[in-house]
């Protein structure tokens, strides 16, 4: 029986887990959109990048310049001072959400810190920092992977990343993903293939015990 309520307490686990899912979000890497190379200064209100609204001062959409993260294009958030970029996506009021991407700093300020700013509708921003060190170049950017977490409040949010660095030497963006967790943890509900896994599973526990209580009478 011990075996059989492994085999239950796994297909749980895994239930739990498929709860996880992507959210479609239109070029997360920024690879979609016109550009000048090797980079071209976004104005707020541009359409250069398919998918995202240009605010602020501005941003750099960069191509061949400097190495990106994924693809062949990144973002400079600060174009000739701080700039932003955003993006409005459907989301499930009460759900849990990951927003994973990559920083670095444009090279061309030299050494120092670059700072971003992630936020969302009705969620606290968070502040992320990334030290350009002398080892950063164009060539080898070096960049680093965080992750910002919120739980939505409407059935449309709004993405935003924007330069703390009021240079034109800003936070360097790409690899732009989300994930949908859920409704928090402990509050995932099976999906109906799970549900069948675990019905039958306590089935088999309930046939393991009514054939011992036999075994046992039939003695």
């Amino acid at each position: 029986m011990n075996h059989i309520l492994k085999i239950v307490a796994a297909a749980a686990i895994a239930g739990a887990a498929s709860g996880a899912s992507a959210v479609t979000l239109v070029n997360g890497s920024f690879e979609a959109g016109s550009l000048s190379a090797p980079f071209e200064t976004a104005t707020a209100g541009s359409s250069a990048i398919t998918g995202w609204t240009v605010g602020g001062f501005g941003v750099d959409y960069v191509g061949s310049y400097w190495m990106a993260s994924d693809g062949v294009r990144s973002v400079d958030l600060s174009g000739l001072n701080a700039g932003s970029v955003s993006q409005a996506f459907a989301t499930t009021i009460g759900s849990n959400y990951t927003v994973t991407f990559d920083l670095s700093g444009n090279p061309d300020g030299g050494v120092g810190t670059r700072t971003a700013i992630v936020s969302i509708d009705g969620s606290l921003p968070s502040i992320k920092s990334y030290v350009v060190a002398p080892s950063n170049s164009r060539e080898s950017m070096n960049w680093q992977t965080y992750s910002y977490d919120f739980t939505a409040f409407t059935t449309t949010s709004r993405l935003v990343f924007a330069s703390a660095d009021y240079t034109p030497f800003g936070p360097a963006l790409d690899n732009v993903s989300v994930i949908d967790n859920g409704g928090g943890a402990g509050s995932t509900v099976p999906e109906p293939a799970t549900w069948a896994m675990l019905m039958i599973g306590f089935g088999m526990v309930g046939m393991t015990v009514r054939s011992r209580r036999t075994a046992v009478v039939a003695a």
